[in-house]
């Protein structure tokens, strides 16, 4: 029973500090993507790790895709369950709010389910981290999920490891981000 408890607990501060950090997530999507996540995270691939992916890859729409239309990469959101009229079968597919690969628009419909997203990502950057160019580098695995061979060739990515990393260490901090303060210049007697 205590096991329980302190479980929930712990669910409930991710809870507070995702809300805290993303104040304009409204609640039931906060509790929806903390949970999902709690429900797959590893310990080589954090809950706060997948929420910031979440965060950078689409702010937690999960109705986010990124998809080759015309012959160009269309990224945003796509709300309709029926395929994008120009949509290249043939091109590359990446949905959810982990912006996750499926191999058919029916797949990438599947990513909407946050645990099916959430799960995704997880066996991605662990494929990604055993890969041996990789060698278990959480960094060099971001930018393989953000860039795929490049990102991971070259180790550079738009920036993308060192922008998810910053909204993971925003995440696990105990009361949310903080606003710096200034502190006024002492006086000295005259």
């Amino acid at each position: 029973m205590l096991t329980a408890v302190l479980m929930y607990v712990e669910r409930l501060a991710l809870v507070m500090r995702l809300h805290a950090a993303v104040p304009e997530l409204p609640m039931p999507d906060v509790i929806e993507h903390a949970s999902a996540a709690v429900e797959v995270a590893t310990p080589t691939v954090r809950v706060e790790l997948l929420l910031a992916i979440a965060y950078v890859e689409s702010r937690y729409d999960v109705t986010a895709t990124s998809r080759i239309e015309d012959g160009k990469r269309k990224t945003g959101r796509h709300p309709s369950t029926t395929p994008p009229r120009r949509l290249d079968r043939k091109g590359t597919l990446y949905c959810g709010p982990l912006q996750t690969y499926a191999r058919s628009w029916d797949a990438c419909l599947q990513m909407r389910d946050t645990r099916v997203g959430y799960a995704a990502a997880v066996t991605e950057l662990q494929t990604w981290l055993r890969d041996p160019r990789v060698r278990g580098d959480i960094r060099r695995a971001l930018a393989g999920h953000g860039c795929g061979n490049h990102g991971v060739t070259t180790g550079r990515c738009n920036r993308y490891p060192e922008r998810v990393l910053a909204i993971e260490r925003r995440l696990l901090e105990p009361r949310g981000p903080r606003k710096a303060t200034r502190v006024p210049a002492r006086r000295t007697a005259s």
